[in-house]
């Protein structure tokens, strides 16, 4: 591990009396707190010998996606536009078109949103002995708070040097359930490095035993950049930064005419890297095939659904080839995936199934909300040593809310709690009649997907359920696909799944003879992006699915994200609640407690 550089003789020095007052003064217990900020969004996350591992996304807590995370100097300055700093930050985080995103200013927030991912621990700023961070990172750069860190945590060291590509290795393999693996990390791109003569890193291909990383092979920014590709095709269609699901969800509709034009531009080396056209001959070419750009709102046309495609069909290329070029490089049978490409759950199908591998684990936050969680391991497990700290068990890693909090927040709504007996029997009886519930059990996810802690569920079989639920309950686009969460023990008679798929992040075939059944959850093209639920791991939810199998013979549930579009998961009781009353979600099981709408 030669990731990180402590920065600078006085951190030094702070951090050696620190770590040698937390020697003396204590049982050498941790609290490690990782910071994440940067412009596809924020989070901390805690990793403790005490309390296990937690992590909270700023958009949940404020309510606002997309929500940034700035120092108060970087918030004044990019908010003026005078400095190149600032000029350039607004453009990006605005993506030249759009209004800037939500923004928080560190100083004013942080101790509320700290005070949130710790609440029901007892613990506060002087319990962390650590904090691991970015120089990558707004707000926490030793150009802003990165020196005044020391100040809000008295008694934590303080480690901000580290690589944006190796904290998403770091996110890739400390959280997996492999003692060894081959790591592939891909994303748009990360910090200007002066090791590579100002250019950022897009992709990295390494291994990894006994905790020591080795580095095989870098790529840079823009040239060999697959996050930069297919959010040039995301701008294209008219979604923004954020949206890209939207786009893959999307190119299920297409043709391939515009991938077979695009195709030859592509230049795929044995190395892992590529070439492609630039941003302007992209759009010239695509603009004489008679695709010209979307504008935000207008109605999509097949001829997007071919873009879409186009950009889909060159990322899973783009993708085989690194994993191929990394299976070269180590003879590990394990492979892990993380940065932001890695959400793309279609190409991370089609990459793992042409390769060589035979197991695939996909970090559930991979993209950079989840670096907190990188650096929050990293501190545990190798700074602190604690080789216990390695592989979750689960993203169920929000805060957890008790009873007493829930009847409140019910209470406060005009809502009467009403207990139920058993809550998995009540709300399989409501799906299997054609009901929509929301499903608010335990501590929140920490990815982007909902997996049977903030979720709206229904059933998988009738077709116009998909629609309902797009018009009437989410309130968007159309052509966006529903998500199956099956019995993991079931998961293969029903899908061409190879292992498992917990974290909803692969795409695979629907079996022939079940899409009918599985209507509503099958997408246009056969497939489905399946979250398979073991009775371990959620024993609940899959007591749920399990009792919906018995009414219905269907081991699978629809499964989708506690949230109406535009806004982000629900975290708390009172969020929960809020988004039951304002659509058309028939009953909300909230732990124990069944509340159900008056027809």
């Amino acid at each position: 591990m030669k990731d990180f550089i402590l920065a600078g003789p006085e951190r030094a020095i702070r951090n050696a009396w620190r770590s040698l007052r937390r020697w003396r003064n204590s049982s050498c217990g941790y609290n490690v707190l990782g910071i994440s900020s940067t412009g596809h969004g924020a989070s901390f996350a805690l990793a403790s010998s005490a309390h296990g591992v937690r992590a909270l996304n700023l958009d949940r807590f404020l309510r606002k996606k997309y929500a940034v995370l700035l120092s108060q100097a970087e918030h004044d300055e990019i908010r003026a536009g005078k400095t190149d700093f600032g000029k350039t930050t607004r453009y990006l985080l605005s993506e030249g078109v759009h209004d800037l995103p939500p923004i928080s200013v560190f100083e004013t927030a942080w101790r509320s949103f700290l005070d949130a991912l710790l609440r029901g621990t007892g613990l506060g700023p002087g319990d962390i002995d650590l904090v691991v961070a970015s120089e990558s990172h707004f707000a926490v750069n030793c150009f802003q708070l990165g020196r005044k860190l020391g100040r809000y945590f008295p008694n934590a060291e303080i480690v901000t040097n580290i690589e944006h590509h190796a904290i998403h290795r770091f996110q890739a393999f400390l959280s997996s359930p492999f003692d060894e693996a081959a790591v592939l990390t891909l994303d748009n791109c990360g910090e200007p490095l002066g090791r590579l003569g100002g250019s950022p890193l897009a992709i990295t291909l390494s291994s990894v035993q006994n905790a020591a990383f080795a580095v095989h092979r870098e790529h840079t920014f823009p040239e060999s950049s697959p996050g930069l590709l297919y959010h040039w095709f995301t701008n294209y269609l008219g979604f923004r930064s954020g949206e890209e699901g939207k786009t893959m969800g999307l190119s299920s509709y297409g043709r391939d005419s515009c991938y077979r034009a695009l195709s030859p531009h592509l230049e795929m080396h044995d190395n892992g890297a590529f070439r492609f056209l630039g941003h302007k001959e992209l759009q010239a070419t695509l603009s004489d095939l008679g695709a010209k750009p979307r504008r935000p709102g207008t109605s999509i046309e097949p001829i997007h659904g071919d873009v879409a495609r186009a950009g889909q069909m060159l990322l899973d290329n783009i993708v085989t080839n690194a994993v191929t070029a990394l299976a070269r490089l180590t003879p590990s049978r394990n492979l892990c995936l993380a940065g932001g490409v890695a959400l793309n759950s279609v190409s991370n199908e089609r990459a793992f199934r042409r390769s060589r591998f035979q197991n695939l684990y996909v970090m559930p936050n991979a993209g950079d909300c989840g670096q907190a969680l990188g650096c929050a391991l990293y501190g545990a497990h190798v700074l602190r040593r604690d080789r216990k700290s390695r592989g979750l068990l689960s993203d169920s890693l929000g805060p957890p809310y008790t009873d007493s909090e829930v009847v409140a927040a019910l209470r406060a709504a005009n809502l009467e709690p009403v207990v139920c007996p058993d809550i998995a029997a009540s709300v399989a009886g409501l799906l299997a009649a054609g009901f929509v519930v929301g499903w608010f059990q335990g501590g929140s996810e920490y990815g982007p997907r909902a997996l049977g802690r903030r979720s709206i569920l229904a059933d998988p079989r009738p077709q116009p359920m998909k629609d309902y639920l797009n018009c009437h309950v989410k309130h968007r686009e159309s052509f966006r696909p529903y998500a199956p969460a099956v019995l993991e023990d079931k998961s293969a008679e029903w899908f061409d799944l190879k292992g498992t798929s917990p974290y909803m992040l692969r795409v695979v075939d629907v079996r022939p003879e079940k899409r009918s059944t599985l209507a509503a959850v099958t997408h246009v093209d056969g497939t489905a992006r399946v979250q398979t639920v073991s009775r371990y791991e959620n024993p609940l939810f899959y007591d749920l699915i399990r009792k919906f199998e018995n009414r219905t013979g269907v081991p699978v549930v629809l499964n989708t994200s506690f949230n109406r579009a535009g806004e982000p998961i629900v975290e708390t009781p009172a969020d929960a609640i809020e988004c039951f009353m304002s659509t058309r979600i028939d009953a909300l099981a909230i732990h124990n407690f069944l509340i159900t709408k008056s027809t």
